[in-house]
């Protein structure tokens, strides 16, 4: 059991009463010396003869003997008085020494006993606090079992789920490389079926494509090109949009963007609003210009310069040298190309000059056949060397190679932008003879077809 330190002041009292106990015992061992030797030196007797035992005894000897015995009894008084007076004062001195070493003892005592007191209580508490410690650290315990209990029932739960959703998500990226890989193959094949001419077979298999990946630039690309031979032009806008959205420099998109809503405004006639008409074709021009900016010898899915659309445009608008300019690009860009001269040609001959038309005409003879001998099925080569054939006089022949084309059913863009072309041409200032029988047959296959009227 631990016991409380005396404070300073207790140990300074403690120590005076201790001295104060040895003073008193100094003192009355003095005062029964100094009696003892006052006893002595006080004893004024007068100094008698000594008596000896052979001498006789005669009254003075007597009376000398009488008084010596009275000075020895006076003496041992003295002496006994003075003993007596020092017994008692050191009795006394003893007795307040005793009182005083009484009273240190009894408050020693009570010190101990209010020590004991309070190192008792103290032990109480602190059992009382350690209790307590003890019962909350139970608690704790306790608590701590439970949420390591939740821990791990929430841990499990989680691996659970991490495994789960890990599966899942190798499951998904299995099919995905699965379907990446799917995608890929169809994307050839789509290209293949269109570099054949089997255009329908290419959207076919690019549908199937877009069901597993509905946001494959690729895809939207080629089905937004695709979709406006077939006169389909707010889904091939929606196809390019798509496209776009996922890379809005995508140079070709925005190529083919430019001429789907140039398509969209050419077929708004001249009874239709002309705003709504301007509005089409300027943002077909700006669309153009963007992508012939970014990439001046950019073509499109048939390898023909986008400057070709361009000044096809130009055309539209009236914008005639313009126009030439830009097929000028679209000549240098795809020289072996007939389609850019057989509109030089147009122009030219437009515009009154015959010997430049003459010139251009010939040049679309030459490179028609020479693209006809790589692939006879090439429809947009035929329609150039038909055209051309009318203008250099031989109507019959030009009529056959456009009939060759129709038996051919290529879609519907071809037919009408030659139409179109060959509208313009008959509107040169030399006639041309057999432009409006091209012009009537051509009119009356477009009646027959319905391959896509919605716009």
């Amino acid at each position: 059991m631990s016991t409380e330190p005396e404070s300073p002041r207790q140990r300074r009292r403690r120590f005076m009463a201790d001295d104060i106990v040895a003073a008193l015992a100094v003192i009355a061992i003095l005062l029964a010396g100094l009696a003892l030797y006052i006893a002595r030196t006080q004893d004024d007797t007068p100094v008698r003869p000594p008596v000896t035992a052979g001498d006789e005894v005669t009254v003075e000897r007597a009376e000398a003997i009488l008084a010596r015995a009275e000075d020895s009894s006076n003496a041992a008084s003295n002496l006994l008085s003075f003993l007596e007076t020092g017994s008692g004062v050191a009795a006394l001195i003893l007795g307040v020494g005793a009182f005083m070493l009484r009273r240190s003892i009894l408050e020693q005592v009570d010190k101990a006993q209010e020590l004991s007191r309070r190192t008792e209580e103290k032990f109480k508490e602190q059992n009382q606090a350690l209790i307590r410690r003890e019962d909350r650290l139970g608690a704790f315990q306790e608590t701590l079992m439970d949420e390591l209990d939740e821990i791990r029932r929430t841990t499990r739960e989680q691996l659970d789920e991490i495994r789960r959703s890990t599966a899942d998500q190798i499951a998904g990226i299995q099919q995905q490389v699965k379907n990446s890989f799917r995608v890929v193959s169809l994307q050839l094949l789509a290209e293949q079926q269109s570099r054949e001419r089997n255009t329908q077979t290419a959207i076919d298999t690019l549908q199937r494509i877009h069901k597993l990946d509905p946001d494959n630039q690729a895809t939207n690309y080629l089905l937004g090109y695709l979709y406006m031979g077939f006169k389909k032009l707010d889904l091939a806008i929606e196809h390019l949009d798509r496209a776009l959205a996922v890379d809005p420099d995508f140079t070709p998109a925005i190529a083919a963007m430019g001429l789907a809503l140039r398509r969209k405004g050419d077929a708004l006639d001249e009874t239709d609003d002309k705003t709504e008409r301007n509005k089409y074709w300027d943002a077909a021009r700006t669309r153009l210009q963007q992508a012939l900016n970014k990439d001046p010898r950019l073509t499109d899915t048939e390898g023909e310069s986008y400057y070709g659309t361009l000044g096809g445009l130009f055309r539209r608008q009236g914008h005639y040298y313009a126009a030439l300019d830009a097929y000028e690009w679209a000549h240098k860009v795809t020289p072996k190309s007939s389609y850019p001269i057989i509109n030089l040609a147009a122009l030219h001959a437009h515009q009154g000059n015959h010997e430049q038309a003459q010139h251009y005409f010939n040049l679309v003879i030459k490179n028609a056949l020479l693209q006809l001998d790589d692939d006879p099925r090439d429809a947009w080569s035929r329609m150039d060397y038909a055209q051309a054939l009318l203008v250099l006089g031989d109507q019959d022949m030009a009529l056959e190679e456009l009939q060759t084309v129709i038996d051919q059913q290529p879609e519907w863009i071809v037919l009408s932008t030659v139409l179109s072309g060959l509208k313009f041409l008959a509107e040169s200032t030399q006639p041309i003879e057999g432009a409006d029988r091209m012009i009537a047959l051509l009119e009356a296959e477009l009646q027959r077809r319905d391959d896509g009227p919605e716009q």
